[in-house]
């Protein structure tokens, strides 16, 4: 499959050039943006990659295609002979990206960026609580996702895989914000830079987050 969607990406790729901006794209130059979107820095860096195979896409649990437009355009500087005029990196990154979506088997694995993801994942466990809580018909009379939150997310992106660190704090605009929750999201590394197994999710919560009485009394909170 790594050369099925490799071949997919490429060969539409330069229809998609030809039939828009009247330019013939070699085939080696469309298979080298196709290898930077996938986060190679060649294609040959591409077919030596065993371990990660982008023929391991299909076990893949997430697709994630984090800032591809930004590795095309390093390649772009770097690729000798290209013709003129070619179009920007985001726009022959959304080519591929329509090419990947309409290869893989399930759409809605694909995210376009590693903190959304990371945040969004967060987010369901931060406020699980809340969400539970409203099932037993406890409601709190607001909701939490509306409240000043200042959220950070690190990115360690590692050989095997990333760990994203989401950090939720209250209030934002405080001078010292308290410590609400912090959440590691790891991504175990299946396919390429793109595919990734299932996130293991490592939620912490700190003292005086919502729950706590007194910390609701300190900030207002009914």
């Amino acid at each position: 499959m790594n050369f099925e969607i490799t071949k997919a990406c490429a060969d539409s790729l330069r229809t998609f050039i030809q039939n828009n901006y009247g330019i013939q794209l070699k085939s080696s130059h469309a298979h080298e943006l196709v290898a930077a979107y996938f986060g190679y820095s060649s294609r040959a860096a591409l077919i030596a990659d065993k371990q990660f195979s982008l023929g391991n896409l299909k076990d893949a649990e997430l697709i994630i295609l984090n800032h591809p437009a930004q590795r095309i355009e390093q390649r772009l500087k770097t690729l000798a002979y290209l013709p003129s005029w070619l179009p920007p990196s985001d726009i022959i990154a959304a080519t591929v990206y329509k090419t990947i979506t309409s290869n893989v088997q399930w759409p809605e694995k694909v995210w376009t960026d590693l903190k959304e993801m990371a945040i969004s994942y967060a987010e369901d466990r931060v406020f699980h609580n809340e969400k539970m809580m409203k099932m037993m018909g406890i409601d709190y009379g607001f909701d939490q996702r509306d409240l000043d939150w200042l959220i950070k997310v690190d990115i360690n992106t590692m050989e095997t895989g990333v760990l994203m660190t989401v950090t939720y704090d209250y209030p934002a605009k405080a001078k010292k914000p308290m410590r609400h929750a912090s959440v590691a999201v790891k991504l175990p590394r299946i396919a390429g830079n793109i595919g990734y197994g299932e996130p293991d999710v490592l939620p912490t919560f700190y003292s005086g987050h919502m729950s706590d009485p007194d910390y609701r009394l300190k900030h207002g909170i009914d």
